[in-house]
């Protein structure tokens, strides 16, 4: 029974942890003022894929044999996943602490105006 208690609490704590940053106002770069992306033309191929290259698509993680989750060195799967991997990097649940990875603003800034502009394969 007490077991069942802890398991209800830490179901409630990651479902409330995984809603927190859908909002866009939460999820926006940058100080409110105006359009944060645009000074930002972040490209896939010039920004996006050397972060996800860096913190994401690693060893353990979103890699074939990884994490059992989506496979980064995918470019396609990297576009079709733009607004997830948006949300949980602003939010700063990924990368996740463990993995000993952090992504700078400007990393985050790149990755939020890259899915802002329509997440291209540019």
């Amino acid at each position: 029974m007490k077991l069942m208690k802890y398991l209800m609490v830490f179901m409630l704590l990651v479902f409330a942890g995984a809603c927190s940053s859908e909002n866009e106002e939460d999820i926006n770069p940058g100080n409110g003022n105006g359009d944060p992306c645009e000074n930002n033309n972040a490209t896939l191929s010039g920004d996006v894929l050397a972060i996800i290259n860096a913190n994401c698509a690693v060893s353990g993680c979103h890699v074939p044999g990884g994490t059992g989750t989506v496979d980064f060195t995918v470019k396609e799967n990297i576009i079709q996943n733009a607004t997830t991997i948006r949300t949980y990097t602003q939010s700063g649940f990924m990368p996740p602490p463990e993995a000993n990875n952090t992504l700078s603003e400007q990393e985050k800034d790149d990755i939020y105006c890259w899915v802002a502009n329509g997440a291209q394969d540019n």
